[in-house]
């Protein structure tokens, strides 16, 4: 699958930019990617700290959920991210519960799954 690059220099949040995009440009897929974000947010709506030069970035893709839970979507999430990073890196990535990535058994300062369910 190819995704639509949306790049920008700054934005107040990629998720909430992947939204926009989604709701107002009926865009099915894509991949917001900023330099810097100012309002990132992380679980449950939480304040996400995002310090420059970081990878700032929301992957959008419309797909049937007539048979997926909330918790299966999380985990093909980063099992996806997982297989990504491993293109650039050659360090162990584990996986652990509910939705965090382990680097050579270290935790990151990222959000692996935010999960939002548009309807439209």
């Amino acid at each position: 699958m190819k995704l639509k690059k949306f790049k920008y220099k700054k934005v107040k949040s990629t998720n909430d930019t992947a939204i926009k995009l989604i709701k107002s440009k009926n865009f099915k897929s894509g991949i917001v990617i900023s330099e810097t974000q100012s309002k990132g947010k992380g679980r449950y709506g939480r304040n996400w700290i995002s310090y420059k030069g970081n990878l700032f970035a929301t992957i959008f893709h419309e797909f049937n959920l007539s048979n997926l839970s909330i918790s299966r979507i999380t985990k093909i999430n980063c099992l996806l991210v997982k297989k990504l990073l491993l293109r650039y890196t050659k360090k162990k990535i584990t996986f652990k519960k509910p939705n965090d990535l382990l680097i050579e058994k270290k935790k990151n300062q990222w959000n692996s799954s935010r999960n939002n369910i548009i309807f439209k």
